[in-house]
């Protein structure tokens, strides 16, 4: 009893340890499917806040081109009209005659800029002019207006303080001047020689009979242009890449990176800039980081902007401004709230996979079970189909023949003389009996009979069209539905089955038999017409043929109408 109670221990043991054995294997299972299923949660949350950040990053951006777009039209238009007015007082009276009295190889004054301006403004002529200066940038809206000479001294001027008159200053070396001289419409930023106010010039030359007298010139001051650029995120750079205007005071008179103005002279600075030195404005790729965002970190558009602790989406425009460029930065600091969605979303797509992991645990054993009921279901199912098609085909198909049998063919003649009725289209209906068919049978017994109907029906068949309908409605008797066929059509048809018919033989038990086969064609002669009545016209036909000697084909007989 003891040995007995001994081995019932030592199995129980087995057993537990057994199952314990499983269940940890079955852990070990569950712990490697939870962590591949956490790898699987991470890279869907990844791309789900990556998808989120893009539509966000797209719809902003187009905000932001739509922003600097409307900033770009607005200075476009101001700067379209300013960039007009030198043209047209080029062609001032009292601007050509005050340049004309200079004459057109004037050279530049040698005198001290005081006693220059003196003699200048000792000219009644020019004092008026400049008076006539004065008033029109009132009426025109820009800020100061003045006339150089071919040497480039300004000779009157209008719209600058007592303190800052361009008067006697000479211009020669700035670039819109230049411009103008070469006949061109001049055009330039820069900081105003005597006022030291930042502006856009635009110049153009004034010509007599050929001769350049000299140039005239209007400044726009960027403070006019400045209410156009409210949002703080917004400036305006000239060609060198100097920030003109701007939302944020910060940025004025700073630079892009890697702008043209780094490529001057310090003497071309202090020229143009009155400084030789500028700050670049720090423009940096966006960092996002370890975060599910990393592939947006190293778009272009996406960047960290000085003096702005989040993403900025930055969008430029320059088409209508002239020769400015609009920069508009718009925040997205939104990104940073999809970053950290991203942990919850992955949270949740991880609690719901290890829900469901947990239930298809559950339901494997079921699933095992009930797929061997649905292999079976499926092959009754197939068997079943199978097994339908078959009485589908037997109960529309002639077994010996593969013909169409006599209930399938009449229905399918019945349809197409609906079908004709309604298109107004012919139809032909054959009726074919083969000669002496009796006597076959009577020689060679059944057997050779029935492959004289299997050979004769695939002959028939071989000499069909597509749409033609071959059926047996009786021993040796057949028919045939010719649709969309007059009756000369439908003859032709017939005479090539009856030549094909004559010249086969059937070899069976060294038996070679030649058989032959008479036809009646009939037509259906519009609505009214039955089956019946087809059908008889048809087989009286086919009697004419056997009477007429058989292996023949016999239209209808007319009636008294023709038809």
């Amino acid at each position: 009893m003891s040995f007995i109670g001994r081995k019932e221990r030592v199995g129980e043991e087995g057993l537990i340890s057994s199952r314990a054995n499983e269940r940890l294997r079955l852990i070990a299972v569950l712990a490697l499917i939870v962590a591949v299923w956490a790898g699987f949660a991470w890279v869907i949350s990844e791309n789900i806040n990556t998808r989120r950040a893009e539509r966000l990053l797209d719809r902003e951006m187009d905000l932001a081109v739509s922003a600097a777009s409307t900033i770009d039209a607005s200075v476009g238009v101001a700067l379209a009209r300013v960039r007009s007015v030198p043209k047209v007082l080029a062609n001032e009276t009292a601007v050509v005659a005050a340049l004309r009295s200079q004459g057109h190889g004037v050279q530049a004054t040698s005198l001290p800029l005081a006693e220059f301006r003196k003699i200048l403004l000792a000219n009644a002529d020019l004092r008026e002019l400049e008076k006539r200066l004065s008033a029109m940038t009132v009426e025109l809206g820009v800020d100061q207006i003045w006339v150089m000479n071919a040497a480039g001294d300004s000779i009157a001027s209008g719209g600058f303080p007592v303190d800052a008159s361009a008067t006697g200053v000479n211009y020669v070396d700035r670039e819109y001047f230049q411009m103008a001289k070469s006949g061109r419409i001049g055009r330039q930023s820069a900081v105003g020689r005597t006022t030291g106010v930042m502006g856009v010039f635009y110049s153009a030359a004034v010509f007599d009979g050929g001769r350049f007298l000299g140039v005239v010139t209007v400044k726009v001051e960027a403070t006019r242009l400045a209410h156009m650029v409210a949002n703080k995120n917004a400036f305006i750079t000239d060609e060198n890449g100097v920030v003109i205007i701007a939302g944020d005071p910060a940025y004025y008179m700073k630079v892009m990176p890697g702008s043209k103005v780094e490529r001057l002279s310090s003497k071309e600075k202090e020229n143009r800039y009155k400084r030789s030195e500028f700050k670049s404005i720090t423009i940096a790729p966006a960092d996002f980081g370890s975060t599910p965002l990393i592939r947006l970190a190293g778009s272009d558009a996406v960047v960290s902007l000085e003096g702005r602790d989040t993403p900025m989406l930055m969008a430029s425009s320059a088409s209508q401004a002239d020769f400015l460029s609009i920069w508009l930065f718009r925040d997205v600091s939104e990104l940073w709230r999809i970053r950290s969605d991203g942990i919850w979303v992955f949270v949740l797509i991880f609690l719901a996979g290890s829900s469901a992991l947990s239930s298809i645990v559950l339901i494997l054993n079921f699933l095992r079970r009930s797929r061997l009921y649905q292999l079976e279901i499926a092959k009754a199912n197939a068997e079943l189909s199978k097994l339908n098609e078959e009485l589908q085909i037997q109960a529309r198909y002639d077994a010996l023949t593969a013909c169409a049998n006599r209930r399938h063919f009449f229905s399918e003649l019945e349809g197409e003389l609906k079908r004709a009725a309604r298109s107004g289209s012919s139809c032909c209906l054959a009726v074919l009996d083969i000669d002496h068919f009796k006597a076959v049978n009577d020689a060679y017994g059944h057997a050779l009979g029935d492959e004289v109907l299997k050979s004769f029906a695939q002959r028939v068949k071989g000499s069909l069209r597509s749409s033609d309908l071959l059926g047996r409605i009786g021993g040796e008797e057949f028919a045939l539905l010719m649709p969309e066929t007059v009756l000369s059509g439908a003859h032709e048809l017939c005479e090539r089955v009856r030549t094909t018919i004559e010249q086969s033989t059937v070899c069976v038990a060294q038996h070679e038999v030649r058989f032959t086969v008479s036809i009646g064609v009939a037509h259906w002669r519009g609505e009214g017409d039955t089956v019946e009545a087809i059908l008889a016209r048809a087989d009286m036909a086919m009697y004419d043929a056997k009477h007429e000697g058989r292996n023949r084909v016999c239209s209808e007989r007319q009636d008294k109408t023709g038809r």
